[in-house]
């Protein structure tokens, strides 16, 4: 009896009994779990803070582009390497002006018609959007072996109007010498009324081409590529142009009539960047199995280009 009440009152007094170390056993069990938690919390908030940045990038470069034209661009300037930089000077490069990247960044495109230039041109339309990216993404790095980015313009209208059968087609998809990918796509966006034909727009009834580009739009690097079991791969925009007239031709949506019937024949310019992201920690059991190689930031935004409507009454 005697022995109970001492371990009871010290106890009370707080003297230690035959639990001695156990708040550091514990200690040593939870802080491991702890600091991976905290280390975790950590990546999940750098990913998402790229990923925001990348996606304000991306909208600014869309603003950037709804005030140009696409159409003054020359129809295969996009398949030239010397189109596919932001410095004027001949045989430069460059990502930004006045850098000295002398030689061709990134894979070999030349298996999809890409050639290198000899002479250098003002920036244009598809490379002042792609510039623009480069230019807005800082503190972010584009990476030359693995990053892409791509710009795509679609011209559309609307058939129909009024009538049960009304729907929202692309009657165009520029650049005209990259706009589709075999086994992706069914057919040329430039034959509108889908009879193998090509019959266009007025003068864009030339940019029909009935061979397959496996080129999805203006590419900055090429570094982005698809395989859709074609002979080829397929460099460019992840977005087929079903895809697009899909999303534009309200697909599924209760009011769908009404909403068909205020679309207005128009331009839209689609701008999307591929980013290999990479760990802020970069800590070894972060980075087994396929964590190893980075993930793949896809942001992409679509803005209206005025210039880009199409002249078509159906």
């Amino acid at each position: 009896m005697r022995g109970r009440l001492r371990r009871l009152l010290a106890v009370l007094d707080g003297t230690p009994t035959g639990t001695r170390g156990q708040s550091l056993v514990e200690l040593t069990l939870t802080l491991p779990i702890l600091l991976v938690m905290l280390m975790g919390l950590t990546e999940i908030g750098w990913y998402a803070n790229n990923y925001l940045t990348l996606l304000d990038v991306v909208r600014e470069a869309g603003r950037f582009g709804a005030t140009l034209d696409p159409l003054a661009w020359p129809d295969g300037e996009e398949l030239k390497y010397h189109r596919m930089d932001c410095e004027d000077l001949i045989t430069n490069f460059d990502k930004r002006p006045f850098e000295e990247q002398l030689t061709w960044p990134g894979p070999d495109l030349s298996a999809w018609g890409y050639q290198p230039g000899d002479d250098e041109r003002p920036i244009g339309f598809y490379d002042g959007v792609a510039c623009s990216v480069i230019g807005n993404m800082q503190p972010l790095d584009f990476n030359d072996d693995t990053d892409d980015i791509v710009v795509s313009v679609f011209q559309f209208v609307v058939l129909n109007r009024s009538l049960p059968s009304a729907e929202v087609r692309i009657v165009g998809r520029l650049p005209a010498r990259a706009n589709e990918c075999e086994n992706d796509d069914e057919y040329d966006p430039f034959d509108w009324n889908r009879d193998g034909n090509g019959s266009g727009i007025d003068e864009d009834t030339a940019r029909f081409d009935s061979s397959w580009d496996n080129v999805r739009g203006y590419v900055f690097r090429g570094n982005h590529q698809m395989n859709f079991g074609a002979p080829m791969d397929c460099l460019g925009s992840a977005f087929s142009t079903a895809d697009v007239e899909e999303m534009l031709d309200f697909n599924g949506h209760p009011d769908r009539a009404r909403k068909i019937d205020e679309v207005a024949n128009f331009g839209l310019v689609l701008v999307e960047v591929f980013w290999r992201h990479r760990q802020l920690l970069a800590l070894p059991w972060f980075n087994l199995g396929p964590l190893a190689d980075g993930q793949m930031i896809h942001v992409w935004a679509f803005f209206p280009v005025s210039a880009a409507e199409p002249d078509l009454d159906y």
